[in-house]
C-alpha cells in the first residue's frame, strides 16, 4: 500500500472516514481506528485538545493520522501493539493545525525535539492530575500554587 503523504484539505478527508473501532478515550485525547471509505486506507487517528492558557484558556483540538497495514490494525483492535503518541509513532503521518489543511509529519527528522515532547506530556498530566484535585481541595489557592510551581519545573528541566 502506498503510504507517501501529501498536504490534504482537512475538512474533505475527515469526511471521508468512517470509526472502525475507539481504542481509547479521556478528557484531552481520543485513539480510534478510522477507514478512509473512498481509498480503503487505514489510520490510528490520535486526537487532542490543548488549552491554550496564554489566550485566555481557549481551547484547540487537533488530529494525528498514522497509515497503518492490516496487521497493524488487528494488532491495535486486539491490544497487541502499543500505540501512544509520540513514543510509539516513529513513520510519517498525518497532522492538522490551526488552518484547514492536514500537513504530512515525518517525526524521524526531529530526534531534537525528543525532549520538548516529554515536557509537553508531563505538562499534560500534571493539568489532568489538578483538575482531578480541584473538586475534592480544600485549599484551592495552594494547590493552583504548587500547580504552577511543578509547571515551572518541567519547563526548567525541558530547557537544561
Amino acid at each position: 500500500m502506498d503510504h507517501s503523504l501529501h498536504p490534504l484539505d482537512k475538512r474533505q478527508f475527515l469526511s471521508d472516514l468512517e470509526t472502525v473501532k475507539e481504542l481509547e478515550q479521556t478528557d484531552f485525547e481520543t485513539y480510534s481506528i478510522v477507514k478512509n471509505r473512498e481509498t480503503g486506507q487505514h489510520y490510528l487517528r490520535y486526537s487532542f485538545s490543548h488549552i491554550n492558557l496564554s489566550e485566555g484558556g481557549r481551547r484547540d483540538d487537533f488530529d494525528h493520522f498514522l497509515p497503518l497495514e492490516s496487521d497493524d490494525v488487528l494488532a491495535f483492535m486486539f491490544g497487541e501493539q502499543p500505540y501512544h503518541f509520540p513514543e510509539h509513532w516513529h513513520s510519517a503521518y498525518l497532522r492538522t493545525g490551526t488552518d484547514e489543511r492536514l500537513m504530512p509529519f515525518d517525526p524521524s527528522e526531529n530526534h531534537h525535539l525528543e525532549k520538548d515532547a516529554e515536557a509537553e506530556l508531563a505538562l499534560f498530566a500534571k493539568l489532568q492530575q489538578f483538575k482531578q484535585q480541584w473538586d475534592h481541595a480544600k485549599d484551592k489557592e495552594s494547590l493552583t500554587r504548587d500547580l504552577f510551581r511543578e509547571l515551572d519545573q518541567i519547563i526548567k528541566k525541558a530547557d537544561d
